[in-house]
């Protein structure tokens, strides 16, 4: 994603609903450290749905009426997003390295 067209949302383990969004990283990242944080901090396309960006970047591509369905629109997230994993504070190594 463009740095300047992408924000950082936070979530908290269970938690029904976001308690964060950030510009950037970097203050994504130092808010959730001094708050002893645990949860998932997903990057976000700004002022376009995560559907459409999938689809804008070959990530999705539709294969049935279901794919182009209000239900899975709305609930859309890209495996492609870039997702950090926090446990008090600290981030988790991922998979990949």
């Amino acid at each position: 994603m463009n740095k300047s067209n992408q924000v950082y949302v936070f979530n908290a383990h269970q938690a029904g609903f976001a308690s964060a969004v950030f510009s950037t990283y970097k203050q994504a990242e130092g808010w959730i450290q001094r708050n002893y944080l645990s949860g998932i901090l997903t990057e976000y396309p700004l002022n376009q749905s995560c559907y459409d960006w999938a689809k804008l970047q070959g990530h999705f591509k539709e294969r049935s009426a279901i794919d182009r369905s209000p239900i899975f629109i709305a609930k859309f997230i890209s495996a492609y997003q870039k997702n950090w994993h926090f446990l008090h504070g600290q981030r988790l190594q991922s998979i990949d390295g």
